[in-house]
């Protein structure tokens, strides 16, 4: 036993230097690395030591829990072993223990699914487990392989290998990872320690929102393949850490990726993945943890397999320390009726579809106790095919930090043609007082990740101001240019066989010429023009609306607007003539001020 003793602490010596030589790798290459340069990268990914346990096998830790509860002590490992050797090995019916720091020892039960041969220059994981029946908790120093000779007299137990694993264990959701290789800030570039895979990953955006589910954390981590070969992610949790109002942990909210099955990257590719955290409204998350699952199977007095599924604790993420961590929070300058450049690996946008912000004005709502931000975005097909309208939601927000989500018009055409264009609005409804005239605006992909939804572009950008002008009238795509004006009344009087009292109307008289600056499509939901009659008290008169589409749309030339069933028994006189762009929205009409006739 003595000499055995000896050669697994030479061996442990030996792994130990291993070990170092691996952080020391990982050090260099958790971060982030352009993924056109870093193809080689991915061999030095964070792995527990191996150590010795025949000529042709070795062993490694994978996972070690060590989870209290009240039904006892829960302690599992999984263990890979590997062969050296260049024909089929048989696994050695050895013991595994567990020896505590207080020099108690329990025997793992091994799982029926466990492989008892290996074949040539492959790897086996075997699970082990036991249940400890002990309220107090325990600290676990070494794993040990032993040779039982269950035939001898007294019954004679050999150590074939000891295995340190102190500070090693995962102790349960609320247990905290300690070393520094297993702590990532935000931003940080990381593979997943002791699971056998490239694959780097990046946090780089993680927002909270109500939605119809309740209140949900959602993360976004960029994944990217810098092997030769495809790779098949594995699967693995987010799950956030709360904390109570003294600011140590107080609770677990369990993550689940959001997109469904298997996911595969080609060389080189990158993608993103999405994981849903569902939290209380209050929830205030600290940290992430990335957890992966084991499970043990055992057979019951029936011979029927029991799975008892364990987790492993990997990584723990710090969140930004600014609270924020959206793309581009603070956003780039926007210059109006320019394309947007989105994130390159989104899929909600066409790579042929353009989208710009051509206007962003805020209209009336008069008596409502709100105003309303109406934006048109113009979406430009640069393909050979028709495309289909994009679906995204718009995010205002304000120079506070509220946050205010654009209502999409209800009723769009389904596609746009090749080297056309066609424009669609959003209205955000905002607090009368509101003052702010600069915001950031979001464009969010509710689609590809839902109920998650993901920023992929944000800009800085000011609302436009509404300057009036007599003469050029603004409601893009079109310039309406008023060349000439005349409001005149009529007096309606009544006849000898109908008598009636007096009444007036007035005739507005325009002279226009209308022109569409781009060849953008529009539909019955543009924006139309009104014509308010106004009293010299202020007092609404009349109210006429015209649209840009349809039969009896504005045209170019002589046009005449009758203003009848007018609110007075009496001519007034001076009149004016507010002229806006209305817009319905789902909370009704919002109105823009963009020309004011006075007589």
């Amino acid at each position: 036993m003595r000499k055995n003793r000896k050669k697994a602490s030479l061996s442990i010596i030996m792994s130990l230097c291993l070990m170092a030589s691996a952080q020391a790798a990982w050090a260099d290459t958790g971060a982030s690395v352009p993924i056109e340069t870093a193809s080689t990268a991915a061999v030095n990914v964070l792995t527990s030591p191996t150590y010795k346990l025949s000529d042709n096998l070795n062993v490694e830790i994978k996972s070690l829990l060590n989870e209290s509860s009240s039904d006892g002590v829960k302690i599992a490992a999984v263990v890979r072993m590997k062969s050296s050797a260049g024909k089929v090995v048989k696994i050695p019916d050895l013991d595994l223990r567990v020896r505590t720091t207080e020099g108690d020892e329990y025997t793992l039960q091994a799982s029926v699914l466990n492989a008892h041969a290996i074949r040539p220059n492959t790897t086996e994981e075997l699970s082990y487990i036991v249940t400890v029946d002990r309220k107090d908790p325990v600290s676990l120093s070494e794993l040990v392989w032993l040779s039982v000779d269950w035939y001898s007299f007294p019954r004679t137990e050999t150590e074939v290998l000891a295995v340190p694993v102190a500070g090693q264990s995962w102790d349960g959701p609320l247990s905290s990872l300690s070393q520094p290789a297993y702590l990532k800030t935000w931003g940080e570039s990381f593979q997943i320690p002791n699971i056998d895979s490239p694959v780097f990953y990046t946090p780089v955006a993680i927002s909270k929102e109500n939605s119809q589910q309740g209140t949900i954390t959602s993360v976004k981590l960029l994944v990217q393949n810098r092997s030769a070969k495809k790779e098949t992610l594995p699967e693995f949790n987010m799950d956030g850490r709360a904390v109570n109002i003294s600011g140590t942990d107080a609770s677990i909210f369990a993550g689940k990726r959001v997109e469904q099955g298997a996911i595969s990257l080609d060389p080189q590719e990158q993608r993103y993945i999405h994981y849903a955290i569902p939290t209380d409204k209050n929830t205030i998350i600290s940290s992430l943890n990335l957890v992966t699952n084991e499970t043990f199977k055992q057979l019951d007095a029936k011979g029927s397999p029991i799975v008892t599924p364990f987790s492993i604790g990997r990584l723990n993420i710090a969140l930004p320390t600014n609270g924020q961590s959206d793309i581009s929070v603070e956003g780039a300058p926007y210059e109006y009726n320019t394309p947007f450049k989105f994130d390159s690996n989104t899929d909600a946008i066409d790579p042929n579809m353009d989208v710009s912000l051509v206007e962003l004005h805020m209209h009336e709502n008069e008596g409502e106790g709100y105003q309303t931000v109406i934006g048109k975005y113009k979406l430009t097909n640069h393909g050979e095919q028709p495309l289909p309208i994009p679906v995204f939601q718009t995010k205002l927000m304000t120079e506070s930090g509220l946050t205010y989500s654009g209502n999409r018009q209800s009723a769009t055409t389904q596609e746009i043609m090749p080297n056309t264009s066609y424009v669609i609005s959003y209205s955000y409804i905002m607090p009368s007082e509101l003052k702010d005239k600069n915001f950031v605006l979001k464009i969010v992909d509710t689609k590809t990740a839902a109920p998650v939804s993901t920023t992929i572009g944000a800009y800085r950008l000011a609302l436009q101001a509404n300057s009036l002008n007599e003469d050029m009238l603004m409601f893009y795509p079109f310039k309406v240019k008023l060349n000439q004006w005349q409001l005149s009344a009529r007096a309606n009087l009544s006849s000898a066989a109908a008598p009636s009292p007096t009444t007036y109307s007035y005739k507005l008289k325009l002279d226009l010429d209308i022109e569409r600056q781009e060849q953008v499509i529009v539909d019955q939901n543009f924006s139309k023009m009104s014509f308010e009659l106004i009293d010299p008290t202020g007092r609404l008169l009349s109210v006429k609306t015209l649209s840009f589409t349809g039969v009896n749309r504005l045209v170019s030339g002589t046009q005449f607007i009758q203003f009848d069933n007018l609110k007075t028994d009496e001519q007034e006189y001076p009149l004016t003539v507010n002229v806006y762009e209305t817009i319905t929205t789902p909370t009704g009409e919002a109105k823009r001020l963009v020309a004011s006739l006075k007589q």
